[in-house]
C-alpha cells in the first residue's frame, strides 16, 4: 500500500526527547526506561512493544542511539532520543552543598519529605546546643557570652558533620542527586563551565532536531520534550533560550497577527495569577492549552520554525525553585518581572510598545511573540507522586511537586495517586515515574504520561490559512491550481508509480507541519525561477 500523499515530503515525523535527571546516569539507562512507558504496545494482550534502535542522526556521540518506532494508525513515525548530561557534571564535592545545606536548614522546606528531615536535623542541631550549654555553667555575662559563642559554633559545626553524616546514611544516590542539582543551580565561578556546556550541548541537539533533513526537506515536523528531576530545569532552560533565537522567523511578506492570536490573549488573561490562591477550572486550562495548539499552528503556517509543542517535566524539584533558583522568592519574583524567567502563561509586557500587545512586538510589519513566551505555544504537563502525610511526608517523592504558584496556571500539575504501594516508598518513589508501562488506566502516571504525549496530535489537518497559501503559491511556482499534475507529484517525491491523488484529497491529509513544510519548498522553487 503506498505512502499516504504527505509522504512526498519525506513520512511525517515527531522526535521525543528524553532528559535525564539527577545522578550518575549511564548512556540510554533514561531512553531504555521510558521507552516503554512511553510508546503505546502494539499488542497489549501479549505487552509487545514496536521499535528499532538506530544510530543517532543528531548528535556526533557514540554512546547515543534513537529508538524508533513506525507509524500506526493515528501515530506517525515517532523517533525518540535521550539528551544525556551527566557526564559533564564531574567534579562534585560535598562542600558544594553546604552554602544550600545551611540555607535550606533556615527555612521549613515546601517540599513534605524533606520537611522530615529538615526537622530531625534541627533536633539533633539543638540537642547538641543544649550539652554544650550544659557543660559551661554561666556565671556571668561574660561567661554567658562565652558559652553562646561556643553553643553557636559547636551546632554550625555538628551542621557540618550532620550533613557528612547524612551523606553516609542516606543511599548515595539521593546525596549524590542532591550534588548535582546543588551545582546546576550554582551561579559561582566554580559551576560556570559546567552549566554552559549542559546547556549548550542541549541546544546544539535541539537546533539538530529542527534543522535535520530528509530528501532536502524538514525530517521532523513536531518535538516533545520529556525531562525527570534536574532534566526539567535543563529542559526549561534550553526552551527558554532557544526560544529567543527563533521566535521572529516567518515567511517573507507575511503580516499582520496570527488569526489565533487575539483568542490566546483571552484565555490567557482568563486564568488565575500566579499570586492568586486560585487553580483554573479544568475548563479554563482546556481552552488555554487548545489556544496554545492553534497558535503553534498559525505560527507554522507564517512560516515559523518552532516545532516544540509540549513540555512534560516528571517529579522535577522546581518545585521549590524560589529556594534553589533563587535566593528567595523575592528575588525569584524580580527575576520573573525581568523576563529572566519565563513563565506559563508569559507575564504580559507592561507598558505596551506602540504597534505591539501584551505578548507580542511589531517586526516588519508582523506581530512576533515576545522572547519570554515560548509557553504561549508549548503546553506544559507536570507530574508528580504526592508526599504522604501532607505535612511530614516521608512517603512518595521527595522533590517533585506542583508549579503553578511558581511558574504559572497555564501549566497542566498533575498529581499522581496510583501505582500504589511502590510510588510511596520513601524518597525512591522520585526513580519511578517510568516503571509502570503495564499499567496504562485509572490514575497510572503511565496514563497521564501517554494523554500529556498524545502522540497522534501532528495529524491534524492544515490550517485554514496554510490551505489559501498552498492554492495561491501552485500556480507561483509553475504547478496548476486547481488538480494535482503529476510534475506537482514528482516535486513532492511521490513514488514514480503511486497513483496521483485529487488536490483536495492531498490538500485534507497534510498536517499542520507538513503544510508548513510544503509552503517552504514552494517558496524555495519560486526564489529559484
Amino acid at each position: 500500500m503506498a505512502d499516504p500523499p504527505q509522504a512526498g515530503l519525506g513520512r511525517e515525523r515527531q522526535a521525543v526527547v528524553i532528559v535525564h535527571g539527577m545522578g550518575e546516569q549511564r548512556p540510554l539507562d533514561a531512553l531504555t526506561g521510558f521507552i516503554r512507558a512511553g510508546l503505546p504496545p502494539v499488542k497489549p494482550d501479549v505487552w509487545e512493544w514496536e521499535f528499532d534502535s538506530r544510530p543517532d542522526i543528531v548528535s556526533d556521540s557514540f554512546e547515543s542511539r534513537r529508538f524508533v518506532a513506525p507509524a500506526q494508525g493515528a501515530r506517525p513515525q515517532t523517533e525518540f532520543f535521550e539528551y544525556h548530561w551527566a557526564h559533564l557534571m564531574q567534579g562534585n564535592r560535598l562542600w558544594d552543598m553546604v552554602p544550600t545545606f545551611f540555607r535550606l536548614l533556615c527555612r521549613l522546606p515546601r517540599p513534605p519529605g524533606l520537611r522530615f528531615a529538615w526537622a530531625a536535623s534541627w533536633a539533633i542541631i539543638l540537642f547538641i546546643g543544649w550539652k554544650i550549654y550544659e557543660l559551661h555553667p554561666v556565671s556571668s555575662e561574660e561567661e554567658f557570652a562565652k558559652t553562646l559563642f561556643t553553643a553557636i559554633l559547636g551546632t554550625g559545626v555538628v551542621g557540618v558533620a550532620l550533613l557528612i553524616l547524612v551523606t553516609k546514611v542516606v543511599p548515595q544516590f539521593i546525596t549524590s542527586s542532591l550534588v548535582d542539582v546543588v551545582r546546576y543551580l550554582d551561579t559561582s565561578p566554580r559551576s560556570y563551565a559546567v552549566r554552559h556546556d549542559i546547556r549548550q550541548e542541549f541546544i546544539d541537539l535541539l537546533k539538530e532536531l529542527h534543522n535535520s533533513k530528509y530528501r532536502d526537506r524538514p525530517r521532523y515536523q513536531r518535538i516533545i520534550i520529556v525531562a525527570h528531576s534536574l532534566g526539567a530545569y535543563i529542559a526549561y532552560d534550553g526552551i527558554s533560550y532557544l526560544w529567543g533565537e527563533m521566535n521572529n522567523r516567518t515567511h517573507a511578506g507575511v503580516t499582520g497577527d496570527p488569526p489565533s492570536l487575539a483568542d490566546f490573549q483571552e484565555q490567557a488573561a482568563a486564568l488565575p495569577s500566579r499570586d492568586a490562591d486560585q487553580t483554573p477550572t479544568p475548563d479554563q486550562l482546556s481552552a488555554y492549552r487548545n489556544a496554545q495548539r492553534t497558535l503553534w499552528k498559525d505560527l507554522r503556517a507564517r512560516g515559523n520554525q518552532w516545532l516544540i509543542t509540549d513540555f512534560i517535566s516528571c517529579g522535577t524539584p522546581m518545585y521549590f525553585a524560589d529556594l534553589l533558583y533563587a535566593r528567595n522568592r523575592k528575588n525569584f519574583e524580580e527575576r520573573v518581572s525581568r523576563h529572566e524567567l519565563v513563565t506559563c502563561p508569559p507575564v504580559p509586557q507592561t507598558p505596551i510598545r506602540p504597534g505591539g500587545g501584551p505578548y507580542t512586538y511589531r517586526w516588519k510589519g508582523a506581530a512576533v511573540l515576545n522572547d519570554w513566551s515560548p509557553f504561549a505555544v508549548v503546553r506544559w504537563t507536570n507530574l508528580w507522586f504526592p508526599a504522604a502525610p501532607s505535612f511530614f511526608g516521608i512517603f512518595g517523592d521527595w522533590f517533585g511537586g506542583p508549579l503553578r504558584r511558581l511558574f504559572g496556571s497555564g501549566i497542566d500539575d498533575i498529581p499522581v495517586r496510583g501505582n500504589r504501594p511502590k510510588r510511596l516508598i520513601p524518597a525512591y518513589a522520585h526513580a519511578l515515574y517510568f516503571k509502570f508501562p503495564k499499567v496504562r488506566d485509572g490514575d497510572s502516571v503511565t496514563k497521564h504520561l501517554a494523554d500529556a504525549l498524545d502522540l497522534t496530535a501532528l495529524r491534524a489537518g492544515p490550517a485554514q490559512e496554510q490551505r489559501a497559501l498552498l492554492l495561491a503559491l501552485l500556480p507561483q511556482a509553475g504547478f496548476p491550481p486547481e488538480v494535482m499534475s503529476r510534475e506537482f507529484a514528482d516535486f513532492l517525491g511521490l513514488e514514480p508509480d503511486a497513483p496521483v491523488p485529487p488536490l483536495a484529497a492531498w490538500l485534507d491529509s497534510l498536517s499542520v507541519s507538513g503544510a508548513a513544510s510544503c509552503i517552504d519548498a514552494l517558496n524555495r522553487r519560486i526564489a529559484q525561477m
